[in-house]
C-alpha cells in the first residue's frame, strides 16, 4: 500500500515537473517571440525619432543658408531699384560697371555657400559676374529661372531646379530675384548660384550612420542635392504616390517608404525649409536601421533555445540581453542629447546693429517674447533694459567691449516686456566689417532665459533648505544618541555583572537571559556610536587623530584576525593579498581599522557559504595607497550601490531582508575615507560579487619609509 502511494506521489510530482517544464518552455518561447516583436517596433520608433530630429536641424540650417544669399540678392535688387533704371538699356549700362563688379565680389566674400552672383539683362545675357571682370559672354535665356522671372512679376525669390553650370559643369542651385522698371516691366534679374556639393558636404559631415542619406528637394519633389551623391538621380522627381507631398503640405513628418528614389525601403523624415520652397529629407535604409534589432533577435532566439535545454543558461542570457538593452538606451539618450544640442544652437531671434550700436534689424522671433521689431529699430540695447542703474558696472563693461569691437557671448540682462513679469535675455554677437576693415556694427542672436534664471534661483533656495534640514537632522541624532548612551551603559554594566556572577548565583536560564541583554546592549551601543560618528562627520565636528608610522600590514592583519571566526562560522574563505614593501601611513589607525572592519563585516554578512572574501593592499597611481575588499556575494546594481551609500539605506532585496543591519556601515566608511583625503568606490555587477576600493592619497604616505612587517598568511 505504501509502495503504491509512494509511486502515485512520485507520478504526480513527475507530472507536475513535466507540466512545469512545458509551461516554462511555452512561456520562454512566447516571451522570446514577444521580445523580438517589441524590439522591432521600438527600434523603428527610435530610428524615426532620431531621423526627425536630424531633419529639423538640417532644414533650419538649409533655410539659413539660402536666407543669407537671398538677403544679399535683395540688397542688390534694392540697389538697382534705387538707381532709377527706366529701361533695359539703362540696366545694362549702369549694372555692367567695374564698381558693381567689386560690390558683387565683396558681398560674395561673406557667403561661403554661394559660388557666384550675377546680374542678367532682359535678353538673358550676363552683364556682370562676380567670378570675372569683364564679364564673360554667357547666355541664360534657356534657363528655367530666367524664363519664369521674365514671364511673372514675382516679388519673392525664385529657386529653380539643379542645373549644370555653364562655367564649371557642377550641379548648381539658382536663387534669383526679378528687377522691374517703374511700370513693372522686366529689366533683368539678380541671381545667386549655390553649388549642390556645398550642401552635400555639409550633410556628409553631420550624418551619423553609413546607411543614412540626406536630400534637398524643391517643393515640387525635384531632387536638388543628395548625400551620398548619385549623379543620375539629380533632377528626378518623387513619385506622386509618395506620402512625401502630404507630409510637406502639413509642415513636415516622418514615414516609411518602399523607395521611390533609389528603390531601397527607407525610414524618411521630410521637413520644409522655413520661408523657401524647399524641403530637407533625411532617410535611413530599414535594413541598416534594423541591423541592431536583427542581432538582438538572433541573440534572443539562441537564448530561448538554450532555455529549452537548460534554464540555467536562460538567466545568464537574459542578464546579457538586459545589459545590451541598457547600452542601447544609453546610446539613445546620448543621441537625443546630441540633437538637442543642435537644436539649441538656433536662438530665438536674430539682430543687427550699426556703428552706434543702434538696432537696424531684429527678426520676427522676438514677437514670441514680448517684443516688436519696429519698436526696437533705431534704439540701443540698454534702452530696453529694466533698471540698468542697478548694475552700472556690468553695462559699462559691456559698452566698453562693444567699443573695442570684440565678440561677446551670453550677456544677460532683464528686458522690458510691457507686462509685470521680468524677462531675462541671453545675447551673443560678433562684429562685422567692410572690405576695408572698417567697423560696421554687430550681428548676433538672443534667446529668452527667464525660466532658466527662475529655475536656478529656485534650485539655490531648495539646496539651502535641504542643507539646513540635513544639519538639523545630524544635530538631533547626535543629541538623542548622547541621551541614550548614559542609561545604555548602565544596562550593559549591570547585565555584565549578572553574567559574571558578581551579584550572586543565577540559574542557567537567568544567566542566558542576562547574556542576551548584555549582547543586545553592546549591539545597540555600536549602532549609537556609528550614528554619533556619522552625525559628527556631517556637522563638521569630527576630528581624526593622525599618527605617524601606521603599518598597513598590521592594520589588515588585525582586522582579519577579528573577523576570522565569523568567516569560519559562515563557511567562507578569508584571505589577504598584500603587496610587498608598502610604505608607512600618516593616518588615524583606529578609524582606518573601523573602515576595513565595516567593509569586512558587510562582505562576510552577504556572501553565501562556500564563497570567499579577500582583503588586498597595493600601491596605486599616482603614488596613492589602495585597500580593496572583494567578495563573491550576490552583487548589486548601480541603483542599489547608490542606496547602500546613503545613511540608513537598505537595499530592497531578499538579502537586505534576510540580514540585519542599520545601513550605516558603508556611509560611515566612505566619510572616514574622505576625511583622510581619500575616497571609497564600489564596483559591482548583479550576480558577480562586490569590490570596494579605498584610496588614500600620496599626501598620507610617510616619506620613503617602508613597512617590513610580514603579512598574516592567507587562510
Amino acid at each position: 500500500m505504501r509502495t503504491r502511494d509512494g509511486g502515485e506521489r512520485r507520478l504526480r510530482a513527475s507530472r507536475g515537473v513535466a507540466l512545469g517544464v512545458l509551461v516554462s518552455i511555452a512561456i520562454t518561447v512566447f516571451a522570446a517571440c514577444f521580445a523580438i516583436w517589441d524590439l522591432h517596433g521600438e527600434r523603428l520608433a527610435d530610428e524615426m525619432k532620431e531621423t526627425r530630429n536630424l531633419g529639423v536641424v538640417l532644414a533650419e540650417q538649409t533655410a539659413r543658408s539660402f536666407q543669407a544669399v537671398d538677403l544679399v540678392l535683395q540688397e542688390i535688387q534694392a540697389m538697382a531699384s534705387a538707381a532709377g533704371l527706366a529701361d533695359p538699356v539703362q540696366f545694362r549700362r549702369q549694372m555692367a560697371t567695374e564698381e558693381v563688379h567689386r560690390f558683387l565680389v565683396g558681398r560674395l566674400y561673406n557667403l561661403p555657400q554661394a559660388d557666384a552672383i550675377a546680374l542678367v539683362d532682359e535678353s538673358g545675357k550676363i552683364v556682370n559676374f562676380s567670378r570675372a571682370w569683364p564679364s564673360p559672354i554667357i547666355d541664360t535665356s534657356d534657363r528655367e529661372y530666367f524664363r519664369y522671372l521674365r514671364d511673372h512679376r514675382a516679388a519673392e525669390a525664385y529657386i529653380g531646379p539643379a542645373i549644370r553650370s555653364k562655367v564649371n559643369g557642377a550641379w548648381t542651385i539658382t536663387i534669383a530675384r526679378r528687377v522691374s522698371g517703374p511700370d513693372g516691366e522686366f529689366l533683368g534679374l539678380v541671381a545667386g548660384y549655390v553649388e549642390a556639393r556645398y550642401f552635400e558636404a555639409f550633410y556628409e559631415a553631420i550624418s551619423t550612420s553609413t546607411g543614412e542619406s540626406v536630400s534637398l528637394f524643391g517643393r515640387d519633389g525635384t531632387l536638388l542635392a543628395r548625400y551620398p551623391h548619385v549623379d543620375n538621380m539629380i533632377g528626378e522627381q518623387i513619385s506622386t504616390a509618395s506620402p512625401w507631398y502630404e507630409n510637406v503640405a502639413k509642415g513636415g513628418g516622418t514615414y516609411r517608404t518602399p523607395g521611390y528614389i533609389g528603390g531601397v525601403p527607407r525610414i524618411v523624415s521630410v521637413q520644409p525649409a522655413r520661408g523657401y520652397p524647399l524641403a530637407v529629407t533625411v532617410g535611413t535604409s530599414e535594413q541598416e536601421a534594423l541591423a541592431p534589432w536583427r542581432r538582438q533577435s538572433m541573440l534572443i532566439a539562441v537564448c530561448a533555445l538554450g532555455a529549452i535545454v537548460g534554464f540555467t543558461f536562460l538567466f545568464r542570457a537574459l542578464a546579457v540581453q538586459f545589459r545590451r538593452l541598457e547600452q542601447r538606451s544609453l546610446e539613445l539618450a546620448q543621441s537625443e542629447a546630441r540633437f538637442r544640442g543642435f537644436a539649441l544652437t538656433s536662438s530665438d531671434w536674430f539682430w543687427e546693429t550699426d556703428r552706434q550700436h543702434r538696432f537696424t534689424y531684429i527678426s520676427d522671433g522676438i514677437y514670441a517674447h514680448g517684443g516688436e521689431p519696429e519698436v526696437c529699430i533705431g534704439r540701443t540695447r540698454i534702452d530696453f533694459a529694466k533698471r540698468p542703474e542697478d548694475d552700472p558696472a556690468k553695462w559699462e563693461e559691456h559698452q566698453a567691449l562693444l567699443n573695442r569691437h570684440e565678440p561677446f557671448r551670453d550677456f544677460r540682462y532683464t528686458r522690458k516686456t510691457g507686462g509685470p513679469p521680468d524677462a531675462t535675455a541671453s545675447v551673443g554677437g560678433d562684429p562685422f566689417f567692410d572690405s576695408a576693415g572698417q567697423f560696421l556694427g554687430y550681428r548676433g542672436t538672443a534667446r529668452d532665459i527667464t525660466r532658466q534664471v527662475r529655475a536656478e534661483g529656485d534650485l539655490r533656495e531648495a539646496k539651502e533648505a535641504a542643507e539646513a534640514a540635513n544639519l538639523a537632522k545630524s544635530q538631533f541624532l547626535a543629541n538623542v544618541s548622547h541621551e541614550l548612551r548614559t542609561p545604555l551603559n548602565a544596562i550593559i554594566g549591570f547585565s555584565e555583572m549578572l553574567v559574571l556572577g558578581l551579584v550572586g548565583h543565577l540559574h542557567p536560564k537567568q544567566k542566558e537571559y542576562a547574556a542576551l541583554v548584555h549582547q543586545s546592549g553592546q549591539h545597540l551601543l555600536h549602532v549609537i556610536n556609528d550614528i554619533l560618528d556619522l552625525a559628527h562627520v556631517d556637522s563638521g565636528r569630527f576630528e581624526l587623530r593622525h599618527e605617524d608610522g601606521v603599518d598597513p600590514h598590521c592594520i589588515i592583519d588585525t582586522c582579519v584576525a577579528l573577523m576570522r571566526d565569523r568567516a569560519t562560522a559562515g563557511d567562507l574563505r578569508l584571505s589577504t593579498e598584500i603587496e610587498a614593501h608598502l610604505p608607512f601611513l600618516v593616518a588615524d589607525p583606529t578609524r582606518l581599522k573601523q573602515i576595513l572592519l565595516n567593509l569586512l563585516s558587510n562582505a562576510i554578512k552577504f556572501t553565501e557559504p562556500g564563497g570567499s572574501v579577500t582583503v588586498a593592499a597595493r600601491r596605486g597611481t599616482p603614488g596613492d595607497l589602495v585597500f580593496e575588499v572583494r567578495d563573491t556575494g550576490p552583487g548589486m546594481t548601480p541603483e542599489e550601490v547608490a542606496i547602500a551609500l546613503e545613511p540608513f539605506g537598505q537595499v530592497d532585496s531578499t538579502h537586505a531582508r534576510r540580514h540585519e543591519g542599520t545601513g550605516l556601515g558603508l556611509p560611515l566608511a566612505q566619510r572616514l575615507a574622505e576625511l583622510h583625503g581619500g575616497s571609497l568606490h564600489i564596483e559591482s555587477e548583479k550576480g558577480h560579487g562586490v569590490t570596494v576600493t579605498v584610496r588614500l592619497p600620496a599626501t598620507h604616505i610617510e616619506g620613503d619609509a617602508i613597512a617590513v612587517t610580514e603579512p598574516m598568511a592567507a587562510q
